[in-house]
């Protein structure tokens, strides 16, 4: 399979304005790829640590999650527009719908602590940077859109939730629990929220009843992304160095692709999966038709 190599710890992966998007995570830089030629077209320094990444609206919203800002970068020239500071905060997670993009914002500072642990939503205005917060009970971790909802998942200490917010009024709507110990990863496909568990079970949530419709054991504790392709999902394995396809219709993994060392965070391009493969330096190009 195609492969980009000369990455230095290749992590998060977005698509968007022509161009696959990677972030080298200790160097703090914004990678441009060409999908047409599989080659690196330019670094975007941005300082601390590069981690997840949307793009939204004309620009490449990424992560610092060392000196924790939002750091906007114009998709077209590739110029940092702005760094929007989150303070005491470490943001964790990143989605974008038309008009926001929303960031999860949490603290391990007072993970010992008897006093509840209180995390954020962030919702940035992409237009004039603009922000809403929406305060969320425990330690915020995974965000994602669909089904006119934005969805956050709380993880390592009680509660261990996922999250409904209505973005229309921005409140918390829904709270649904797994029955398992929430990892952080989602994903929204088909009508279902889709939710990593620390235990290797895959959780579907109907988003039409806020109800748990099903439980699935998949194999690996350690996810680092799933997203949804038609109707199956893929998942990143780093800890097994595979990507699984698995199977709603069959509530089993259908196949596995071995894309590079620690697959990290992936997106699709047409037919084709991109994955940052943090241990070798790579982005593989893997077909998945």
């Amino acid at each position: 399979m195609p492969r980009v190599s000369g990455l230095k710890e290749p992590y998060g992966v977005a698509v968007g304005n022509g161009a696959v998007w990677v972030t080298e995570y200790l160097r703090g830089q914004l990678v441009r790829i060409d999908p047409a030629t599989n080659s690196i077209v330019t670094r975007v320094p941005l300082g601390g640590h590069a981690a997840q990444l949307v793009v939204q609206d004309g620009f490449v919203w990424v992560i610092d999650d060392q000196h924790r800002f939002i750091v906007q970068v114009d998709a077209t020239s590739n110029q940092v527009v702005e760094k929007i500071p989150t303070f005491d905060l470490r943001p964790a997670g990143i989605a974008g719908s038309s008009g926001s993009v929303w960031v999860t914002l949490g603290s391990s500072a007072n993970l010992n602590r008897a006093a509840p642990i209180l995390s954020e939503l962030v919702r940035i205005d992409t237009a004039t940077k603009a922000k809403t917060i929406i305060m969320i009970d425990g330690l915020a971790a995974g965000v994602t859109v669909g089904g006119g909802a934005v969805w956050v998942s709380t993880i390592l200490l009680e509660p261990m939730s996922i999250f409904r917010i209505d973005p229309a009024t921005n409140r918390v709507v829904a709270r649904v629990e797994t029955g398992h110990a929430v990892s952080g990863p989602l994903a929204f496909g088909d009508s279902a929220l889709w939710v990593a568990n620390n235990d290797g079970y895959l959780t579907r949530i109907d988003s039409r009843t806020n109800k748990v419709v099903g439980n699935f054991e998949v194999g690996s504790p350690e996810w680092a992304a799933i997203l949804p392709v038609g109707k199956n999902l893929w998942i990143s394995a780093p800890l097994d160095g595979i990507l699984a396809r698995f199977d709603p219709a069959t509530g089993d993994v259908a196949s596995t692709v071995r894309a590079g060392s620690r697959p990290q965070m992936f997106a699709l391009l047409g037919s084709d999966i991109w994955v940052a493969s943090y241990g070798d330096g790579t982005l593989a190009k893997v077909p998945i038709n």
